[in-house]
């Protein structure tokens, strides 16, 4: 019965667990709508691009400027696609997943990583 009544109580705990930010790898964020507050489409000499506009991790993200990073796309239709997919998405109070090089964004993936 103790073993029961210890079960109850610390597995809503490990289910409904976050994944602490800081624990990441310097080049991987987990992107919500609070962190995301533009997605802009640019149009570059021989690429489009997708901009995200992301303010930095809390606690310091009342004194720091926001930070561009970057889809690299190769045609127009496919960059708009891709932000109004991410705006839907963010749009549900979803989360995503990006590995960065620089501010250019190498991986996506929809949700928190495992």
């Amino acid at each position: 019965m103790k073993g029961f009544l210890g079960l109850c109580f610390f597995l809503p705990g490990i289910l409904f667990a976050e994944i602490n930010p800081w624990n990441l790898r310097p080049n991987v964020r987990i992107l919500t709508r609070k962190e995301v507050s533009h997605i802009v489409l640019e149009k570059r000499p021989d690429h489009f691009r997708v901009t995200l506009l992301v303010s930095e991790r809390f606690p310091y993200n009342y004194k720091a400027m926001s930070h561009p990073f970057f889809f690299r796309m190769g045609d127009e239709k496919k960059a708009m696609e891709l932000a109004n997919q991410m705006d839907k998405f963010l749009d549900t109070g979803k989360s995503f997943t990006i590995t960065l090089n620089g501010s250019e964004i190498q991986t996506l993936v929809w949700g928190e990583p495992d």
